[in-house]
């Protein structure tokens, strides 16, 4: 896919690797999460899985040559448990069924393989192509993720096992067990090329994607401008001769980030949370404040998506200063700088604002749920 790894192409807005861990993280079957993935994409994975927040992913790590060295690597990481569920990450469209499905052929027959009956006719060919049989295709599956096993038999068939093999299911046929076969879905596609993505994206619009529950909040702040007061605006302190009155530093630009947070959230505003009556937020600095805010959106179960803002005020000039407030307010909320928008402009000295009495802020948030049932 264009030199890209095809776990992080972009599918229906976020990475495609998301919509896979979404749906493992929301499962009721699904104790604990080990994400392998090729070396040179193992930091953008833990970027990843502190940004959504997945709570069920306890190791990001790196994978080997071939598949089933991946796998071995995913073991060494994984605490023991009873059974384990091997799942490609470039199959986003498992569903939750499909999960509880694997889960419960495996308690009863201890190793279970996700698979469908073929739909064409399938023949098998010499060297020179030359057709020399055609199996009954009533007799022909073919194989899926997710694979499930007891802990100490895959944790056994990754130890003695050198050959290669093209799955785990084969690996442990090859001790000798049996291995059984439970229903997936022919939507649960692996993505493989870019078409493959077009398919994924309307197998999943279909599915509803559970993990992408969005809601936006909107912030409005205005202080006014006084002497003998730092302006700072984004965490950022500006040059000027004025600065805004507060009982904090009287940064607007984040009180309007942090209401906007609030209400996309539906947990009140900033007066509740920080009163002005309270001695402790004397002079402290607003990006604590908009930590402690991101904080209690995620604990609510959401995560940032993105935010922007627009500054209004007519002096001073603020456009110098703006990417650093960006990556000061992306720090606070553990989010990156281009998920921050922040923008200037005067009124054209109109009101308060045109007469350099006061800044005014206007921002929108947009937070994201990672699994179903979003309040």
């Amino acid at each position: 896919m264009g030199g890209v790894d095809k776990t992080f192409a972009p599918l229906l807005g976020i990475p495609l690797i998301a919509h896979t861990l979404g749906r493992f993280e929301s499962s009721p079957v699904i104790g604990e999460i080990v994400l392998v993935l090729a070396p040179d994409s193992v930091e953008h994975g833990r970027t990843l899985v502190a940004e959504r927040g997945y709570k069920k992913v306890t190791q990001v790590c790196a994978g080997g040559e071939r598949r089933q060295d991946s796998v071995r690597h995913g073991l060494h990481a994984l605490t023991p448990c009873d059974l384990v569920m091997v799942h490609d990450g470039a199959r986003p469209c498992v569903d939750s069924a499909m999960l509880e499905r694997a889960a419960r052929t495996a308690g009863e027959h201890g190793a279970t393989v996700a698979g469908m009956p073929v739909k064409d006719t399938i023949k098998r060919v010499a060297a020179d192509l030359v057709i020399e049989d055609t199996p009954e295709r009533a007799l022909l599956w073919q194989a899926q993720t997710p694979q499930v096993f007891g802990y100490d038999l895959l944790v056994e068939a990754h130890r003695v096992i050198e050959g290669d093999f093209t799955d785990d299911a084969a690996m442990v046929e090859s001790l000798g067990n049996r291995v059984r076969m439970f229903e997936g879905s022919y939507e649960n596609i692996k993505v493989t090329t870019a078409s493959d993505l077009v398919i994924a994206e309307a197998f999943l619009e279909q599915l509803g994607l559970p993990q992408s529950h969005t809601r936006v909040g909107i912030g409005f702040d205005s202080h006014p401008l006084v002497p003998d007061r730092r302006l700072v605006l984004g965490g950022v302190e500006i040059p000027h001769d004025h600065g805004l009155e507060g009982h904090s530093d009287g940064d607007v630009l984040v009180h309007a980030l942090m209401d906007s947070l609030l209400g996309a959230a539906n947990l009140g505003d900033k007066g509740i949370h920080f009163p002005s009556s309270d001695p402790r937020y004397r002079d402290i600095s607003s990006l604590l404040l908009l930590e402690r805010v991101a904080t209690l959106v995620k604990d609510a179960g959401w995560r940032v998506s993105n935010v922007d803002a627009t500054m209004l005020a007519q002096t001073p000039r603020l456009g110098p200063f703006i990417q650093a407030m960006r990556e000061r307010s992306a720090t606070a909320l553990g989010i990156s700088p281009d998920r921050v928008s922040i923008k200037a402009t005067t009124t054209d000295h109109l009101g308060f604002v045109g007469r350099s009495e006061g800044i005014a802020v206007c921002a929108v948030a947009c937070i994201v749920s990672n699994g179903p049932g979003a309040n």
